[in-house]
């Protein structure tokens, strides 16, 4: 066969495929919607929803989508639809071939558990407050506020941002992190912190140098606390810079 032939029959097949492509996008995009696919990045976090959850949002929000023609699927109003579902970031929606809505999304990752007016939520690491689940297994460090006022998540206080940047500090820090149990704001604006071991406090005061703060915490830790016993003191201070003030119960 000569050259200029197979040429010409590739040529033809390339059209035809083509075409065949572009009617089945053509017959895609005039059939009603299939269904709707969700994918659901955890990481090492344990799922904190599940796809039924993003798909009710979806339809609560977009109830008719699913007589929609997929070439008429708005998908940036689908996404922003399962963005409503707290515990979801980085949403994107898309059509498949076989016809079905699909959505990815990151799960958030939580770093800590706060407990503010009465009602518990979820910390995660970008600094975003979640309500916390019903049913978890998380094994979270305790953030408190002893505040009544409602909890707006768009503009927290300054107390509330410092508590999460310290619970970040841990989350990054593990040899840190693993000292502590409880971190919670006094009246005063101090934050205090309850450690795993021991019967006492730590008065942190304000997040101000935080890696020489806690250098001196386990250093105190390893070396004063086996001689002094560890239930002597009531209270453990890192307010004062380079200085561990401890007081007797």
């Amino acid at each position: 066969m000569k050259r200029s032939v197979r040429i010409l029959l590739i040529l033809v097949g390339a059209l035809v495929l083509s075409l065949l492509v572009l009617v089945a996008n053509i017959n895609r995009s005039h059939s009603t919607v299939k269904g709707i696919e969700v994918v659901i990045r955890h990481g090492n976090t344990p799922a904190l929803v599940t796809q039924q959850t993003v798909r009710d949002s979806i339809l609560s929000a977009l109830p008719g989508v699913m007589q929609n023609s997929v070439g008429s699927v708005d998908r940036k109003a689908v996404a922003l639809a399962a963005e409503r579902v707290p515990y979801l970031k980085d949403v994107s929606a898309s059509t498949s071939v076989s016809g079905r809505i699909v959505i990815r999304a990151t799960q958030r990752r939580p770093i800590a558990r706060l407990f503010y007016g009465g009602r518990e939520y979820l910390y995660d690491d970008e600094g975003t407050v979640m309500p916390a689940p019903l049913f978890d297994s998380l094994n979270l460090l305790i953030a408190g506020a002893d505040y009544t006022e409602p909890l707006r998540v768009d503009s927290l206080s300054t107390n509330l941002t410092d508590l999460w940047k310290v619970a970040s500090f841990f989350d990054g820090q593990k040899k840190y992190g693993d000292l502590i149990d409880q971190i919670y704001i006094e009246a005063d604006g101090d934050l205090m912190m309850v450690p795993k071991l021991g019967n006492h406090v730590v008065e942190l005061g304000t997040i101000d140098h935080l890696d020489t703060k806690f250098e001196s915490l386990l250093a105190f830790y390893r070396r004063g606390m086996p001689r002094a016993g560890w239930d002597t003191y009531k209270r453990i201070s890192l307010k004062y810079d380079g200085q561990v003030v401890c007081t007797k119960r």
